[in-house]
């Protein structure tokens, strides 16, 4: 991604050498394609809610602005690689408004993953799961840990009630037939929101109810959303899943913004 070890990131406009901080953050993870940001309006939107709600800070962002500050980190940070590359955008409780970029994807574009993951389910609900805040960026990487340490490639994550947790970052979705049913929720996510937009004008029915660990069993497929596109969850224990669906969800959210 960059030409020396250095990495850099912009705080607050400018450009510093990016460097771990130690606060708590509300998060958007932006997918970028050859310099150019997809939803960017929408998740500064999103940043903008979370930040109010849960620290009090006015965001003071315009799209616009945001769009240009991540073409100059992207130079900066020397990205000519024309793939999908995740843009970190970040404030904190100061608010500080924070970018920094992510090792470039294997991808271009929206897609369903190559990997097929096996899941298994990790009772590990975040506080205050409907946001992207630092503490579920964490918690997902603690729960697929676990989750690996178990012999599998990710968690799905559940609540003490058995109920599936479906993150801001990473919505799940359950399809049977052509309904894909996910958990709903207070507050909004730009990832599910593409996913359910996506899947309507591919002529699927979207439905939010809540989701426990028995309605996996009857699942033909179950798939999660995030910057990058669909993960297909190829099974969970011995139950095997299909593929269809996500795959055309996939196609559907890369034929939104061509």
């Amino acid at each position: 991604m960059n030409g020396s070890r250095e990495k850099y990131m912009l705080l607050n406009g400018e450009p510093t050498l990016l460097a771990p901080r130690c606060e708590p953050y509300v998060f958007q993870n932006v997918h970028t394609l050859g310099g150019e940001c997809r939803r960017m309006r929408r998740h500064v939107e999103v940043l903008a809610s979370a930040a109010e709600q849960l620290f009090g800070v006015d965001l003071d962002l315009d799209a616009r602005e945001a769009e240009r500050a991540a073409r100059r980190l992207a130079e900066t940070c020397r990205l000519t690689r024309n793939v999908t590359v995740r843009l970190i955008m970040k404030v904190y409780p100061s608010g500080d408004v924070a970018m920094e970029y992510d090792e470039p994807s294997i991808y271009r574009g929206y897609v369903l993953r190559s990997l097929r993951p096996e899941a298994v389910c990790v009772n590990m609900a975040p506080p205050l799961w409907q946001f992207p805040t630092s503490v579920a960026a964490e918690t997902r990487a603690l729960a697929d840990a676990t989750a690996r340490a178990r012999g599998f490639h990710t968690a799905l994550l559940t609540d003490a009630a058995g109920n599936l947790v479906s993150e801001s970052a990473q919505p799940i979705f359950v399809v049977r037939g052509y309904t894909l049913f996910t958990p709903p929720a207070t507050f909004p996510s730009a990832e599910r929101e593409a996913a359910e937009r996506a899947a309507r004008a591919a002529s699927f029915e979207v439905v939010r109810r809540q989701l426990t660990r028995d309605d996996l069993s009857s699942a033909d497929e179950v798939l999660t959303v995030n910057y990058q596109g669909v993960a297909s969850i190829s099974r969970i224990g011995r139950k095997p899943y299909m593929s269809i669906i996500a795959e055309k969800l996939a196609e559907s959210m890369e034929a939104a913004v061509r």
